[in-house]
């Protein structure tokens, strides 16, 4: 009984959705509602929708026994070629025991190719699309004549009689009724366009489809209409012959230009959609020369064209020295909405993946005396540096007379290592310079040069002589004191000097880069600023962690918690979250109960969650909206700011459809968080802790508070947080185990 109950958790978790995948991918969504009409549309046709998923079923059953990546088989990418084989055999051959076995074999082969083209063309991140299923049909239609027991069907010449046959005269009627309407020429060739994916010529298989489409994605249908109608209109243009247009052309090869390069492969944008419109033009005349080409040898072109122009394009977007624009998708979430929302949103607040953290090299409040592109040194290829002094409330940068170098604030401060690194180079030679003169001969004076990673380096210049407290070669950690400010090389008074670079000497050319966390002082509050780059006139201030905070965020791999809360039915209930590290050590939260995993950082300054995967009725997408984005430093009056995808936050559906149609072009509404530590403790890190946050929409003269959160903690952690909105008010407590 068990291993019955084992073996039907499998074929619910693994074997139905691969199954379903394979359908909707085609249209490269994973969506059940697609899923599940195509699979019916499939079915108009008996024997081609049967031989579809046979050809679905025989091709997984054999991925997962060859123990082939499972998420992979779960995603459809390995069976969904198979299943048009399966289809298109099931069209154009009578069924049959020879049949059935060409339809195994066939199904084999697909495999055998989407693997092994898979192996050879993800490795420079390109789809193989429905190469496979081109090759594998050739393989059949070609010697298919040499079968004698295989025989072409004559199914679609009697297909009214096999209509009144399955439903008699008054379902031959409806039909009748239905495929006869008069419709406008152009909505019946785009509906049929549809439906010929599947090999059919079917008004209410197209609607059927269409329907679907638009429930599944809003962009991915508009992206239909365009392909279409840009396919319409060029035909026109050059003549019918010239575009080579017909339904199938049109369904298989330009709607699907307009599905993967407007929508799926690439962030939907208006560049998108005017790329999609333009290579279909483009993909009409390679269909005519494949069409030229391949049948001298009596093969048919299929959707060859869509693939060999897709491919093309994409590689040819990988070999741009800048992606402004047309952005390749760089997580797939096999949605366009979900793609375009999530990107939108990252690409800012996570910019600092791409930067090396580094630190300000100094404690207390500075300001900032020359930035970049400065009006005295910073000039040219030496233009992307720092100085910085310490200011009074006059902005004086001296006490006294200021005639000696003891006069200034900063002389003879200490100087920190700015990150993790080894020191690369020090000089330590030069005596400071009075005050007003220049040592023009020794420009950069006594300097440190240290090396974070290979190509990366800082460097930190007019050093006070004999100040050193580090070594060449010796390893140094974010914080270490290396030496105190001084007035050496070309400085007329004392001031630090600093620089990102990607050579090792001193005084290479500087290079474009930002501080991973600093305040900034305003008249109101210290703003904290996140890796940007300060501007000349700017006080700032270094970051530093509250220990307390910190620890209670610092959800190590391996961690297990339960949580008790009550339920929708008001009953008491509890989940387990487990905390892991994937394949690219990221770390996340998981609930084995609900499906839901999190996604998370911690970097000593903020926690922040990257991803939600999942049930959104579980309790950690609840954990996963009041915990956005925590501060974890020291300074009470930060109030955190911060957005979340469009696609994370329910909104009306009528709304969120219109807005989805237009996205691509401008986003309307906003979800912003905020986040902010309520103690009066809190810098000595005792007693408890209380982090509110708070969630709202806006957008077209609306602003709408969404949700109120509270998270508490005590010298144990978490212990527990509490969620409202206007439909919810949940209250969780945390046990780690």
């Amino acid at each position: 009984m068990t291993d019955i109950k084992q073996t039907f958790k499998a074929f619910q978790s693994e074997f139905l959705p691969a199954i379903l995948n394979s359908y909707s991918i085609i249209f490269f969504l994973d969506k059940k509602i697609l899923a599940v009409t195509i699979m019916l549309v499939s079915f108009f046709n008996f024997w081609a929708g049967l031989s579809g998923l046979v050809a679905v079923i025989f091709t997984l059953a054999i991925g997962y026994s060859m123990h082939l990546d499972k998420p992979t088989l779960r995603s459809g990418v390995y069976s969904f070629n198979a299943l048009l084989v399966g289809i298109g055999m099931g069209t154009f051959f009578d069924p049959g025991v020879v049949y059935f076995s060409l339809l195994a074999l066939a199904a084999l082969l697909t495999l055998l190719l989407s693997v092994t083209l898979g192996g050879q063309l993800f490795k420079k991140n390109l789809p193989f699309l429905s190469i496979p299923f081109v090759v594998t049909f050739w393989f059949i239609v070609l010697p298919s004549s040499h079968f004698e027991n295989l025989g072409l069907t004559q199914r679609s010449i009697f297909w009214i009689n096999e209509i009144y046959a399955k439903g008699g005269n008054s379902l031959l009627q409806a039909y009748q009724t239905i495929d006869s309407m008069q419709i406008n020429q152009m909505l019946d060739i785009y509906l049929r366009s549809l439906s010929s994916i599947f090999f059919q010529n079917n008004l209410i298989a197209g609607a059927l489809v269409a329907v679907s489409l638009l429930f599944s994605s809003r962009i991915m249908f508009s992206l239909s209409i365009i392909g279409f109608l840009s396919a319409y209109f060029f035909a026109q243009f050059t003549g019918s012959e010239a575009a080579s247009i017909n339904y199938y052309n049109i369904g298989a090869n330009y709607m699907m230009i307009g599905f993967a390069l407007g929508g799926f492969f690439l962030i939907p944008s208006k560049q998108s959609y005017l790329w999609a419109i333009l290579l279909i033009p483009l993909t009409s005349l390679v269909l005519l020369f494949f069409y030229k080409l391949l049948g001298y040898i009596q093969l048919p072109v299929f959707s060859l064209p869509f693939a060999f122009v897709s491919i093309t394009f994409l590689y040819f977007l990988q070999l741009r020295t800048k992606a402004s624009s047309l952005i390749i998708t760089p997580v797939q979430h096999n949605s366009p909405e979900i793609n375009l929302y999530t990107y939108t949103n990252n690409k800012d607040r996570l910019a600092g993946w791409y930067y090396y953290p580094l630190a300000l090299p100094f404690m207390g409040e500075w300001t900032v005396t020359q930035a970049h592109d400065g009006e005295f040194t910073h000039k040219g290829d030496w233009g992307k540096a720092f100085d910085f002094m310490i200011t009074d409330r006059e902005g004086k940068t001296y006490r006294n007379a200021g005639v000696l170098t003891e006069d200034f604030y900063c002389y003879n401060k200490p100087v920190f290592a700015p990150a993790d690194g080894y020191v690369e180079t020090i000089i330590d030679n030069i005596d400071d310079n009075e005050i007003g003169k220049v040592n023009t001969i020794n420009n950069w004076g006594n300097s440190i040069v240290i090396r974070h990673a290979t190509g990366f380096y800082t460097q930190i210049s007019h050093l006070r002589k004999g100040t050193f407290k580090v070594h060449k070669g010796e390893f140094v950690k974010k914080g270490d004191m290396l030496a105190n400010c001084g007035n050496s090389g070309r400085s007329p008074e004392p001031h630090i000097h600093f620089q990102v670079q990607t050579l090792p000497n001193v005084g290479a050319k500087t290079l474009d880069y930002p501080f991973a966390y600093f305040y900034k002082q305003t008249e109101k509050s210290d703003l904290l600023m996140q890796y940007k780059k300060p501007e000349k006139g700017d006080v700032l201030s270094p970051v530093s962690t509250n220990n307390f905070i910190y620890k209670a965020f610092n959800i190590i791999p391996d961690s297990v918690f339960k949580l008790n809360f009550e339920n929708k039915n008001g009953e008491q209930a509890e989940e387990i979250w487990e905390s892991y590290t994937d394949a690219f050590n990221y770390k996340y939260i998981y609930c084995a109960q609900t499906g839901a995993s999190a996604y998370y950082v911690n970097d000593g300054v903020l926690f922040y969650f990257t991803a939600f995967y999942g049930n959104k009725n579980s309790l950690l997408y609840y954990f996963y909206l009041t915990a956005y984005k925590i501060f974890l430093g020291n300074n009470e009056f930060v109030e955190i700011q911060d957005s979340l995808p469009l696609n994370m936050i329910g909104k009306s559906k009528w709304l969120a459809w219109l807005h989805d149609f237009v996205a691509p072009f401008h986003q309307f509404f906003k979800i912003a968080y905020s986040s902010k530590i309520h103690s009066s403790d809190v810098a000595l890190g005792i007693g408890n802790v209380k982090i509110t946050s708070n969630i709202s929409m806006s957008g077209i003269n609306i602003k709408k508070n969404k949700s109120e959160s509270i998270i508490s903690i005590t010298e144990e952690g978490i212990t527990g947080f509490e969620f409202k909105n206007g439909k919810k008010h949940i209250k969780a407590t945390c046990v780690k185990y």
